[in-house]
């Protein structure tokens, strides 16, 4: 059943998506082609012009594809779970947990849809279709190159970090909303101007305590021999990982634990009036 509520969110907004990812990469081979021309025909006004107006188009284009994803996911949950089709929704022979993973899922594969379209466009507008490939190769002698064993150990676990919280992300984000959509849940009146205050408020909450955390911690990750001296880079690059890192579980913790209230609140305490 799971796979049957995937595939009817996917099929909902495949044609919005489908429009947007059409025209970004309809305008990334015009800027691709007007290089071209533009290399045959030098120091021409005209064709600057119109370049740099495809350009402008394409880079709000391939901003608009990252809003869209995230705004497109987050209405597809409002309307579907807690607006009017919520009645339907929530009495399918699922557990409230199914619904609220099939969406979950949903926006992984709308997100990654939009990443890898995205990068597709921005390479064959750089005339670089290959770029991403490239781009690991360029990280693989970063890493080589690097002066010693500890600043070669520092770009490993940042870039791992960097890559864990992409691909966490879109749970961040989707398990924010959740539980804000959830609080406004529990409200008979004004349910989204309630969520949206929650969005705020519980961002600013996840920020003090995240904060008061890693104050409590980064002290301990630090040498006292260091107290009067200048710390080495090694040192700088050890306690910079510990500290991203934990910053990660954090927000991990946290969103899980959101998603999980989520979950709860739907399942015991649904109010669609």
């Amino acid at each position: 059943m799971l796979g049957k509520l995937i595939k009817y969110d996917l099929m909902a907004d495949w044609k919005k998506y489908s429009a947007l990812y059409a025209a970004t990469l309809l305008v990334s081979v015009m800027m691709f082609t007007m290089g071209k021309i533009k290399e045959s025909i030098r120091d021409n006004q005209i064709l600057k012009i119109v370049e740099g107006m495809f350009g402008v188009v394409f880079m709000m284009l391939i901003v608009a594809i990252g809003i869209a994803v995230v705004v497109l996911t987050v209405m597809r949950f409002y309307k579907n779970v807690v607006r009017d089709e919520g009645y339907l929704t929530h009495t399918l022979p699922v557990h409230t947990w199914q619904i609220l993973a099939s969406k979950l899922i949903s926006a992984y594969i709308w997100f990654l849809s939009a990443f890898i379209i995205g990068g597709i466009c921005i390479g064959i507008g750089m005339g670089e279709p290959f770029w991403f490939f490239n781009l690991f190769e360029e990280l693989a002698d970063a890493i080589s190159s690097a002066s010693n064993s500890a600043e070669k150990t520092f770009i490993i676990h940042l870039l791992t970090i960097i890559i864990i919280s992409i691909v966490l992300f879109p749970f961040f984000i989707m398990a924010h909303t959740y539980f804000c959509f959830a609080l406004g849940n529990l409200s008979n009146s004004h349910k989204l101007g309630i969520a949206v205050l929650a969005f705020f408020g519980v961002n600013i909450a996840e920020n003090i305590i995240s904060t008061i955390i890693l104050a409590f911690l980064v002290p301990s990750f630090i040498d006292d021999r260091w107290e009067n001296e200048m710390m080495p880079m090694t040192e700088v690059f050890r306690i910079s990982n510990n500290v991203m890192l934990i910053a990660l579980v954090i927000s991990f913790v946290i969103s899980l634990g959101f998603f999980i209230a989520s979950e709860r609140i739907f399942a015991k305490k649904l109010n669609l009036e």
